[in-house]
């Protein structure tokens, strides 16, 4: 492995570490090059802020899973990858800084919602305006809904997590998506 890849894994669980003693929004910098032995110039070569660490740690961790049987979505993946790392996650999904992992988040979930409703359109298609609004709205939806998970300590199952949020995605995204071709059969 390459060395600035080694430091960031260093500073990654340095950070993990000093979390576990200490909430993220009273963590600073300075506390995580002094406890791996580097210097804040080294931090900033590799990372803007420590929000931006923490950023880094989730797609470190979640590019590396992969589904054997493709059975789960980018969603369900999510979910699971946060509650088996809950104790990292319920401190930056809680955290109140800017650039926080919740911004981060909406991107990735805003990516696969907008795939996941092209794919129920087929070969009819929204303007994207109206795609990205209705990706947008239920994006803000699961990641405000995560949030409330975290803040609450993750205490249910990702399982009842992603059973509620997915049945609920999906039935509302199908009935957007039959209420599309209906009007634009009403209109042709």
């Amino acid at each position: 492995m390459a060395k600035p890849e080694l430091t960031k894994e260093l500073m990654a669980k340095t950070l993990k570490e000093l979390m576990k003693i200490k909430p993220l929004d009273k963590i600073s910098v300075q506390e995580i090059v002094e406890a791996c032995g580097l210097n804040r110039k080294t931090f900033y070569y590799h990372f803007r802020d420590k929000q931006a660490l923490v950023s880094w740690i989730f797609d470190h961790e979640y590019a590396s899973l992969t589904d054997v049987n493709q059975n789960n979505s980018t969603i369900d993946e999510l979910i699971e990858h946060l509650y088996k790392n809950r104790e990292f996650y319920i401190a930056a999904l809680t955290s109140n800084a800017q650039n926080n992992l919740r911004e981060h988040l909406f991107q990735i979930v805003n990516d696969a919602l907008t795939e996941r409703i092209s794919f129920l359109l087929g070969p009819s298609s929204l303007p994207p305006k109206k795609t990205s609004m209705i990706a947008h709205y239920f994006s803000h939806a699961l990641i405000g809904s995560l949030t409330e998970w975290a803040k609450g300590g993750m205490k249910t199952s990702p399982d009842e997590e992603i059973i509620d949020f997915h049945q609920i995605t999906q039935d509302c995204l199908v009935f957007i998506v039959d209420q599309h071709r209906s009007l634009k059969g009403n209109t042709g």
